[in-house]
């Protein structure tokens, strides 16, 4: 898998991609510690799950509707600015959210965190792409989100620890702080190294008829319904676990908050492999298999008895390799199928649509198990996650080009060592 990008180790960490993985980290430490430590925030302000999903949905929908001015911004202020804003800027509301004396305030901090952030993933994302062939993105991509992923992984295992210790205040404000400096020194170091270099692949022609057709923006309309509807559905009933743990099946809150590093372990390997599988298997089918999966996943996790033993982990190993099937694939897809020119705009969709459709569902669902239960809920999500998995694969086979494989066809590039390098 590493040698699908560089021949050495010794080219690797002269490339930028080592740059862009801690970046990535830092990007995600802080926000990820706001799921595992809900349980412990909504007892001491004495929330209902709605309230607590309010929470969740106060950072994805900032998050996603800052997506819409990102590239503006990123045009005018520089991708290195974007990225320090993504870590620092996040942190310093980290910070407030630590600090919050009240509700109201701590869903301030929340949206100051995704209003924050929403810049680092167009930024990453196309800074990468440019700088790799188009038969290797998806591996180059996959690697990156091994950084995010890894902090998911690590923030509830910490946070377990430091609220048990300083409670969820103490967890926010010691992650936030050392993050807040790196992200200082990251922004200098980002600045000396070539990482915001020219881009070393070609771009494509100015646009082909198929790409200009009718029928490939079906594809694509159709293609986005599917990605952004998984990670939306997916990504609000996430949000839920350590609630379901706690209420459902017994669990203390801290150890509850380190659920979500089961579900997050799936980003160190499934990402960086369905990077390479996409390059070589093709995307669409990934993304296809992962959706359908999630459907049995979604359904089962709360009728588990008593959420014992080996079944509750399986599920939520099974419900991380969703989710980070559906990244690689998705970016490296859309880096490498969209005309030049729309670009940008189909990333910031693709990143918008995951995380406002996230912001929408997460407080219904909230409401939902207030008024019905974890059951009956999470199965009515299991079933729109499948109706809308049916409509967007009706739409993609529909619109498939004669005799292809419903993907467009690779932009040409020129020969390139790595993202950046």
């Amino acid at each position: 898998m590493f040698r699908r990008l560089y021949p050495s180790m010794r080219l690797f960490l002269a490339s930028s991609l080592p740059l862009f993985i801690v970046a990535h980290f830092a990007h995600h430490v802080v926000t990820a510690a706001t799921a595992p430590l809900l349980p412990l925030v909504r007892t001491t302000f004495g929330l209902s799950y709605a309230q607590s999903g309010l929470i969740l949905s106060a950072f994805s929908l900032s998050y996603g509707l800052a997506h819409l001015p990102a590239g503006w911004l990123n045009d005018r202020i520089g991708s290195t600015t974007l990225i320090f804003l993504g870590i620092s800027g996040v942190s310093a509301a980290g910070l407030l959210a630590g600090l919050a004396p009240s509700f109201p305030i701590l869903l301030l901090a929340q949206l100051l965190m995704g209003f924050s952030g929403a810049g680092y993933h167009p930024s990453a994302t196309s800074l990468i792409a440019r700088g790799t062939p188009p038969e290797r993105r998806g591996a180059a991509l996959g690697t990156h989100i091994v950084g995010g992923s890894m902090s998911h992984f690590i923030a509830p295992l910490m946070v377990g620890g430091l609220a048990a210790a300083w409670g969820w205040r103490g967890s926010f404000l010691t992650l936030s702080a050392p993050t807040l400096v790196f992200g200082l020194l990251l922004f200098a170091v980002l600045r000396r190294r070539a990482a915001i270099a020219p881009p070393v692949v070609a771009e494509e022609a100015a646009g082909t008829a198929e790409r200009r057709s009718a029928r490939f923006w079906v594809h694509m309309v159709s293609f986005l319904v599917l990605t952004t509807g998984v990670g939306a559905l997916v990504g609000s009933m996430t949000g839920f676990i350590p609630l379901l743990a706690v209420d459902r099946f017994g669990f203390r809150e801290e150890q509850a908050a380190v659920l979500m590093s089961v579900v997050f372990s799936g980003g160190l390997w499934v990402a960086p492999l369905a990077g390479v599988l996409s390059d070589r298997l093709g995307r669409l089918p990934l993304l296809v298999g992962a959706c359908v999966t999630a459907v049995p996943a979604i359904y089962l996790l709360p009728r588990l008895a008593g959420g014992s033993g080996f079944a509750l982990y399986a599920l939520l190993v099974l419900v991380g390799l969703v989710i980070f099937v559906r990244m690689p694939v998705s970016e490296s897809y859309l880096t490498s199928e969209a005309p030049a020119r729309s670009r940008s705009l189909l990333l910031g969709v693709y990143f918008l649509g995951s995380s406002v459709g996230g912001g929408v569902f997460t407080p219904l669902i909230g409401a939902g198990i207030d008024r019905h239960g974890f059951a009956r809920s999470f199965a009515l999500l299991a079933v729109i996650l499948l109706v809308v998995t049916v409509a967007a694969v009706v739409g993609l086979v529909a619109s498939r080009p004669p005799g292809g494989s419903g993907e467009a066809v690779s932009e040409r590039s020129a020969p390139a060592p790595g993202p950046g390098t």
